[in-house]
């Protein structure tokens, strides 16, 4: 037995050893065990999103001071983030050339947790989501 374990280690050493190049694998290997039809370093084409219209309530040369009155209540709210836009500038005011946030009393985009807003008024907000944010009251007519 012994005769055969020392025969089987010399004919073993006697085979010349192949060199396998570690950088590449077999061609086999790479292709998937069933046709997916898609092939795996195709990125998908990527659609831009579309910028969705933001609707302007109003328009005016005037100024927000002139045409609102600022709400001391319901901008204390703003800051407490209990009062103001669901989704900020969803629907914009453009006064004297600058852009606010607005949003009309009653609608689905006002979070009025405290019931601060009063029936057919428009809300303006500056700095909304701030420590100082201000909300004026703009009468609709």
């Amino acid at each position: 037995m012994r005769r055969l374990s020392i025969l089987a280690m010399l004919v073993c050493a006697a085979m010349p050893v192949q060199a396998t190049d570690l950088t590449r694998t077999r061609d086999g290997h790479l292709v998937p065990p069933f046709d997916t039809g898609v092939r795996p370093n195709i990125e998908a084409a990527r659609i831009p999103e579309q910028a969705r219209p933001r609707p302007v309530l109003l328009r005016s040369p005037k100024p927000l001071s002139e045409l609102g009155t600022y709400d001391a209540r319901a901008s204390a709210e703003c800051r407490k983030r209990d009062f103001g836009q669901l989704e900020q500038h969803r629907a914009t005011v453009v006064l004297a050339g600058q852009t606010y946030g607005a949003a009309q009393a009653g609608s689905n985009d006002l979070a009025d947790f405290r019931k601060v807003s009063q029936p057919g008024t428009l809300y303006v907000f500056e700095h909304q989501s701030m420590t100082n944010c201000r909300v004026w009251r703009v009468r609709q007519r």
